[in-house]
């Protein structure tokens, strides 16, 4: 089990190009990136996307790619030097018609953006992308390394509080079953007290308690509860992303406890729905950062 959290770094230095490479990510519902990077590297950005989709399934990403070029070349510089020279040519014709003085200085060709440009370097993708990608998958098996640390810490919490909900249900089925023998015993006595202690009509009271019974029985909800608890309980072994499922069995646990909830009438009851409905919430809070 992954968490969606972490942290990744890693460097690159050879004698024509330094990199370094920082990445995070946070509980997401899907898989979102935020790159970046030097413009002089744009063009790479799509091939960095793959990269982190094929080590992450959902959270957050944050990548910052940082170079030093020390004689990689990653952009040359380009002349067009027909333009110059025509440029230069019909500068010094206005010159000569209009009879202008002075010398023509560099200045006058710089004020031409035309003639200069910036393009990358003939296979700079070829020279550049293997110390890239080793890179940033190095920084990525990092951050993968601490989600998973993070994601078993996760699970350890989680199995413990799995064993609370199995304990809380099972004192939430002994209970009902004790108040129905105490309200009983209760209605027993109020109806005696109604008729002066004269013995209350048998078959009416076990249909009063029969009528109880019925309305506050939650023998099917804790079954249903069981039930999604042990599939729970069987996600937690698999690989893979898991956070979606888990989270959607937490809402089927939440749904059947408060149909518990709504049923118990007796005093300990209540307190055990409460106690599990709270032990839910907190594994839903750990459940969102789960990949």
């Amino acid at each position: 089990m992954r968490s969606m959290t972490g942290f990744g770094k890693a460097d690159y230095k050879s004698k024509k190009l330094n990199l370094s490479v920082e990445v995070t990510s946070v509980n997401n519902r899907f898989l979102e990136y935020s790159i970046r990077m030097p413009k002089q590297l744009f063009f790479l950005e799509p091939r960095v996307k793959e990269l982190i989709a094929a080590k992450l399934n959902r959270g957050k990403v944050n990548l910052t790619l940082n170079y030093e070029d020390n004689g990689i070349g990653i952009d040359r510089l380009v002349i067009n030097r027909s333009l110059a020279d025509e440029l230069l040519r019909e500068l010094k014709n206005l010159k000569k018609r209009y009879k202008l003085g002075g010398e023509l200085e560099l200045e006058e060709i710089l004020a031409f953006p035309e003639i200069f440009r910036v393009e990358k370097s003939s296979n700079i993708e070829k020279k550049i992308w293997p110390s890239v990608s080793k890179t940033i998958n190095k920084a990525l098996d990092d951050l993968v390394a601490m989600r998973d640390k993070e994601g078993e810490n996760l699970k350890k919490d989680i199995i413990k509080r799995m064993a609370q909900m199995a304990a809380d249900i099972e004192g939430i089925e002994k209970g009902a079953k004790e108040h129905l023998v105490i309200y009983r015993e209760k209605l027993s006595r109020r109806i005696a007290e109604v008729l002066d202690n004269r013995t209350p009509d048998g078959a009416r009271l076990e249909e009063e308690v029969a009528y109880f019974a019925e309305r506050a029985d939650v023998t099917e909800e804790c079954v249903r509860f069981r039930s999604h608890l042990k599939q729970f309980q069987q996600d937690l072994k698999q690989t893979g992303p898991i956070g979606k499922r888990l989270n959607f069995i937490l809402q089927e646990l939440n749904r059947e406890a408060n149909t518990i909830g709504s049923k118990a009438a007796g005093v300990t009851i209540p307190g055990l729905v409460l106690q599990l409905k709270e032990e839910i919430e907190k594994v839903r809070e750990q459940v969102q950062n789960i990949e």
